[in-house]
């Protein structure tokens, strides 16, 4: 009998023990990411966030701060605006979506003819 009892009381031990961490780990003291560096981000969210901004920029109008928010995500932030526009326009995902990340890469100066159709017409005036 005393042979089971070993056994048992370690396995009862680590299940308290595992139990207890878990409960800490995500109730009492889980962790929290406060002003996180969006060059951390996974690139599926690093796509969302270029939506983001295009959408702010969109509302507010306001370059510098596309420009800024941009910039957080690295070198690379104007070929992944331009990769998550064009990925929008081969898709034909939402046309609202399309043309402001459109606007935005037409603001930052970039062009690619798949723009055309998103960009505002310019009508000429009658002679």
């Amino acid at each position: 009998m005393s042979r089971l009892r070993i056994p048992f009381f370690v396995l009862v031990g680590l299940a308290i023990g595992l139990g207890l961490g878990l409960y800490v780990g995500w109730e009492v003291a889980p962790t929290e990411y406060i002003n996180a560096d969006p060059t951390l981000l996974a690139d599926g969210f690093k796509r969302d966030y270029v939506r983001m901004i295009a959408a702010a920029y969109a509302v507010e109008g306001d370059l510098a701060s596309a420009q800024a928010r941009l910039t957080g995500l690295g070198d690379d932030a104007e070929a992944l605006l331009t990769a998550v526009m064009l990925d929008a326009i081969l898709q034909q995902e939402d046309p609202m979506e399309i043309r402001q990340l459109v606007s935005l890469a037409a603001a930052l100066g970039i062009t690619s003819p798949a723009m055309a159709p998103y960009l505002p017409s310019v009508t000429e005036p009658y002679p």
